[in-house]
Formats: structure tokens, C-alpha cells, sequence
């Protein structure tokens, strides 16, 4: 019961937390070489990608990055370039990701 709760508080966070209209935020879903999924929320205003994987929710601030976006926190590194994405989490390799329609 607890995992289909959270998914839907991530998306309530989402678009009540943010003062943008929700036609601002972006979502995107991916899956990953190593078979991750994930959810990726993006509101411009914020230089924050909200993520859902591993049924947590977890807002990772943008970093610098010379191409691409990059968000990282807490070992969790999301680099985005078009449509392609690199996942890395703690004590695992970077994995390639595509998002789905």
C-alpha cells in the first residue's frame, strides 16, 4: 500500500509546490539499460529535477555541467541530453536510459 501512495504524493508535490502553472512542468519517463524507471519533473524556475525511482521521491538540484543538464545529491547523479540520460546511484555503475512515450 505504501509504495502506491507515494507516487501519487510525488506528483501532488509537484504541481502544488511549485507557484508555476502546471503547463510549465515537464515530465518525463525513463528506462534504463539495467532496467530502472524512473519519472523525471522538471519546473524551469526551479534548477531542480524532481525524481521518482525506486518508488522514492527525490529532488536533486542542477549541477555544472559543460553539456547537457546534470542533477545530482546523495551519491544519485541524472545527466540529461535530449532524449538520451546517464543514471548513476551509490556503488553502481552509470547506466544509459531513453525516455519512453
Amino acid at each position: 500500500m505504501k509504495s502506491m501512495i507515494q507516487p501519487h504524493l510525488f506528483i501532488v508535490f509537484i504541481v502544488v509546490g511549485s507557484t508555476n502553472s502546471a503547463a510549465a512542468q515537464k515530465f518525463f519517463n525513463y528506462t534504463c539499460a539495467d532496467g530502472s524507471q524512473l519519472i523525471a519533473a522538471f519546473v524551469p524556475q526551479s534548477k531542480s529535477a524532481f525524481v521518482q525511482l525506486d518508488g522514492k521521491s527525490m529532488t536533486l538540484p542542477q549541477r555544472l555541467s559543460a553539456s547537457g543538464a546534470r542533477y545530482a545529491k546523495g551519491g544519485v547523479t541524472f545527466w540529461i541530453k535530449g532524449n538520451q540520460a546517464q543514471l548513476k546511484r551509490p556503488r553502481t555503475k552509470w547506466t544509459q536510459c531513453t525516455t519512453v512515450s
